[in-house]
């Protein structure tokens, strides 16, 4: 691989943070690198093994469960931050295997010793993508 400006700049936003393929496309197109040189620094990564959508999605929806959000909320959040349908429905997969009814009641006990009202902790896991 021809180790091009955009692959180097893939590199260091990489090592800033994850991302996923979507948001290092746009980021290196705000930074004015053309399209083909992109595609093939992202395709260069993705070989490499630095650039893994399925491994970065499902960290993602362990991070966002263990902080107790639900399924709802998990899916939107990936989708506004760009992963791809595949990795969407990937992540749907592997959410089967964790018990969400029990990580809302954990959370709603929490809620309520805390000092908030039922009503209250009902809209929270509400806002949190739990289902009723």
């Amino acid at each position: 691989m021809n180790d091009t400006d955009a692959y180097r700049a893939a590199v260091r936003l990489l090592a800033a943070s994850d991302k996923t393929p979507a948001q290092l496309y746009a980021r290196l197109s705000e930074k004015g690198f053309p399209d083909g040189e992109i595609k093939a620094a992202l395709s260069q990564l993705t070989k490499e093994g630095y650039l893994n959508e399925d491994a970065l999605a499902e960290k993602t929806v362990d991070k966002l469960y263990k902080g107790f959000y639900g399924r709802g909320y998990i899916i939107a959040y990936m989708a506004e931050k760009g992963f791809s349908a595949q990795a969407l429905e990937r992540a749907k997969e592997y959410m089967k295997d964790l018990d969400f009814d029990f990580s809302a009641k954990e959370y709603y006990k929490k809620l309520i010793q805390s000092g908030k009202t039922k009503a209250q902790a009902t809209s929270a896991l509400s806002r949190r993508g739990f289902e009723e």
